[in-house]
């Protein structure tokens, strides 16, 4: 526990710092600029305040743009944001999370068409498959899909839940690692004698929109509990903007337990749910309002969540590489051993990677998978 504590703490100060003095001493002079692509404060406001604080420390080197809320219908914006991006002589970098789909398109024609070779591309929390997208982008980087499937599984028999809800909707299950994911959570849960249900929702990016997505899973979830009345159930959602319909439903269901956001972090819709402040300077102090919310609503033992926002940590860690590797400090492009520091660097403590392995057995070598243990809410209460 106290390891812990002295982890998160660490975080605090650091991801209220970014970026190392390599970075500032570059700031100076600006010879090179490094652009950020984040969705919108609707699609993932922790990768968004990540950028736009980056660009407020070094004007003159970030550039930042967002992707449409709308992206599975408008890939052809996100390409052309990205292709400006690499329009510019000066940008050596592009740093793309969440790399929604577009992006293996838009690297690929970065360097086949415009031969951008001396380019860095970065692609976090990638939409498409892994083998696409590690043959475009330089650097991958995502959370361990499958190590949260199994976390998942794992917390829901700890709460001694009887059923494992997974919402999720087509768009998701056409991607490689969401379905990894999912069937190593049920045959975990299966496991354990936990029965594993699949639900549908709405598409967020479909007709009905976010809100209308939102508002089917807050209408569900009571349905699900009355048909499983008396039993303790877990719920999962494989979407980021249904994460705060999913918090708001389960505590006010007695029976109902979250054990992850789909991109695991303390901000990860939390925040917006409860309508409580979203402190990115102090993650310690907003794990502690969560759990005192959570203690409050009798919900403390019925949530988890990884200590350090993880999406967050992706940009500031390949920021500073990026500007490492401008600087002509790593060894190419995919430099891990560099990377897994500058990583650990803005995440305040040590990360190690995993190279993705996909079921026929194949090793991605630049696809680098992050994984962190669930927390318990109550460890954080009182002082």
């Amino acid at each position: 526990m106290k390891k812990l504590i002295s982890f998160v703490l660490a975080v605090a100060m650091l991801m209220s710092i970014v970026a190392v003095s390599f970075a500032e001493g570059a700031a100076e002079t600006a010879p090179y600029k490094i652009a950020i692509m984040t969705g919108t404060t609707s699609q993932g406001e922790e990768e968004y305040y990540a950028a736009s604080t980056l660009l407020e420390q070094y004007p003159d080197i970030v550039i930042h743009d967002t992707y449409p809320d709308n992206f599975s219908s408008e890939v052809e914006t996100t390409i052309s944001k990205l292709i400006a991006f690499a329009s510019d002589p000066q940008v050596k970098s592009i740093i793309f999370v969440q790399a929604v789909q577009g992006a293996t398109a838009a690297f690929t024609q970065i360097l086949k068409d415009m031969g951008r070779e001396d380019i860095l591309l970065v692609a976090g929390v990638p939409a498409e498959d892994p083998a696409d997208i590690s043959a475009a982008a330089d650097i991958v980087l995502a959370n361990d899909e499958i190590g949260c499937g199994y976390q998942v599984a794992d917390l829901a028999n700890q709460w001694e839940c009887e059923v494992l809800v997974h919402y999720s909707f087509a768009r998701h299950l056409s991607y490689e690692t969401i379905v990894a994911k999912r069937d190593a959570m049920k045959a975990t849960a299966e496991g354990y004698g936990i029965e594993f249900v699949e639900r549908d929702c709405p598409d967020p990016t479909g007709d009905a929109g976010m809100s209308g997505a939102q508002a089917a899973v807050l209408e569900d979830i009571p349905k699900v509990m009355k048909e499983y009345e008396g039993k303790k159930v877990c719920f999962y959602c494989t979407n980021c903007g249904l994460q705060v319909a999913l918090q708001q439903a389960i505590i006010n269901e007695p029976n109902a337990y979250y054990a992850l956001p789909c991109c695991p972090s303390p901000y990860h819709g939390f925040q917006e749910a409860f309508g409580l402040t979203a402190t990115y300077g102090d993650i310690n102090g907003a794990i502690k309002n969560l759990a005192t919310y959570l203690n409050e609503h009798d919900a403390v033992n019925r949530f988890s969540t990884w200590a350090l926002p993880i999406n967050m940590s992706m940009i500031n860690g390949s920021f500073q590489y990026a500007c490492a590797y401008a600087e002509g400090k790593t060894n190419g492009k995919v430099d891990v051993e560099y990377l897994q520091k500058c990583y650990s660097e803005a995440a305040g403590s040590d990360i190690e990677f995993t190279k993705y392995v996909d079921a026929s057995g194949s090793t991605y070598d630049n696809y680098l998978l992050i994984a962190l243990e669930p927390i318990n809410f109550a460890d954080y209460l009182g002082d």
